[in-house]
């Protein structure tokens, strides 16, 4: 059964009445999660999922927007002639998607915890291609889940699948499953977080601050440690955010660690001039019970994803005074 789900934000703490407009269509949303399955003997064929008993493929639970027949019937061609291998059982977690910080941590995390409470399994089945990503193994070491890796060349017959769905549609966040990452994997001891924290994008390929020198003083001025996402494992990047009171970082995956602070923080996010449309990070800061704050900086382009920045060095003063007084 399809669930209905309703989630209420609230503004940024520092906005203005002249930047209403760009969080009001944000302060509430409606979204569904699709059923999960628990399927027999079924075959996972490149990268969905079919049931023979069901007489369905199951794109819409491994694709973000489902896939068409053509798609499909190009996938059942191509795996006609791969070799077989059996699996015991298993739990199904990603989409095309997953193979990103951001997405593996908010998305497939949550997958693991509603695909474990079946019963059912505690593996999760992977196309190898993910034994490149660090993040990807080092979490799963940390929750204790070893993976079943499947190759290119090969389709899977599983005699038990945990079909898990989405828990939420981006760039929404179901609060519950969100948490519970959160209570899985933070370290939310009794010491009070301290630690002004900035997570620099200078060794990114893309979305960089362009005045990131004048960016880095001003912050070093103000006691913040300049850290960089790339240079932590999971485990680094899980304790230096349990230690964090106020966390600073441009738009970008590396905010996605906020998941890990304890509630009530604040999170100051560099965000495009004018961009009202990529509320992902202000979404979570919600759904984590964060204190979330803003400046407007000066994109190269419109598309933030795509974009680099000019930071607004008086804007940020004037915001950190307002966080830290």
């Amino acid at each position: 059964m399809v669930e209905t789900i309703e989630v209420t934000r609230v503004f940024p703490e520092n906005m203005t009445p002249d930047h209403q407009p760009l969080f009001e269509n944000s302060l509430s949303a409606t979204f569904t999660k699709l059923p999960e399955w628990v399927l027999e003997d079924v075959f996972v064929l490149q990268d969905t999922v079919f049931s023979p008993k069901e007489l369905s493929f199951f794109a819409d639970h491994t694709h973000v927007n489902g896939l068409g027949i053509l798609p499909l019937g190009k996938r059942v061609v191509n795996c006609a002639l791969k070799k077989w291998r059996s699996v015991d059982h298993a739990i199904w977690i990603k989409d095309e998607w997953s193979a990103n910080y951001f997405h593996w941590m908010t998305d497939c995390l949550p997958r693991i915890w509603s695909g474990l409470e079946k019963g059912v399994s505690d593996r999760v089945l992977l196309h190898q291609s993910y034994k490149m990503l660090p993040y990807v193994q080092q979490s799963l070491k940390l929750i204790g889940i070893k993976p079943i890796y499947y190759a290119s060349d090969e389709n899977l017959k599983v005699k038990k699948l945990v079909l898990t769905s989405r828990t939420a549609e981006f760039p929404h966040f179901n609060i519950p499953w969100t948490l519970k990452t959160r209570d899985k994997l933070a370290l939310l001891n009794g010491k009070a977080p301290h630690k002004k924290v900035y997570i620099s994008r200078s060794l990114a390929p893309k979305r960089k601050v362009l005045n990131e020198l004048e960016v880095e003083l001003l912050l070093r001025k103000r006691g913040f440690e300049i850290l960089h996402a790339e240079k932590l494992s999971v485990k680094q990047q899980i304790e230096l955010m349990a230690q964090t009171k106020l966390f600073v970082s441009l738009h970008g995956a590396a905010l996605t660690n906020m998941l890990f602070m304890h509630p009530g923080q604040s999170v100051l996010e560099f965000r495009n001039q004018g961009d009202d449309v990529t509320q992902c990070y202000f979404n979570l800061a919600n759904a984590l019970g964060l204190r979330y704050y803003y400046t407007l900086n000066q994109g190269s382009e419109k598309n933030t994803i795509l974009a680099d920045f000019t930071v607004d060095l008086e804007a940020l003063e004037e915001t950190l005074d307002q966080i830290l007084n």
